[in-house]
């Protein structure tokens, strides 16, 4: 494979959503001042996944963090 990485299907979802509007809203609420690792971004696009896998519970999300297919949609390394 190249060097240039394809985006998935996930990004390409997530890419025309602006996060400028997010951004400004996570600073005056300070939503992510006491987070040290899940931040708001990534939350977002947790439960975004987790809406278009119809995945039924937060119990199930938690064992979907580390699957495969979530590190791959997200683009993140384990």
């Amino acid at each position: 494979m190249g060097k240039l990485a394809r985006k998935t299907s996930f990004e390409q979802w997530l890419f025309p959503i602006s996060t400028t509007p997010m951004e400004k809203l996570i600073k005056i609420h300070q939503l992510n001042h006491y987070t040290k690792k899940l931040l708001m971004a990534s939350f977002l696009k947790l439960l975004l996944f987790a809406q278009l896998n119809e995945i039924e519970s937060l119990h199930v999300v938690s064992d979907t963090l580390f699957s495969d297919d979530l590190q791959k949609a997200t683009n993140s390394n384990h």
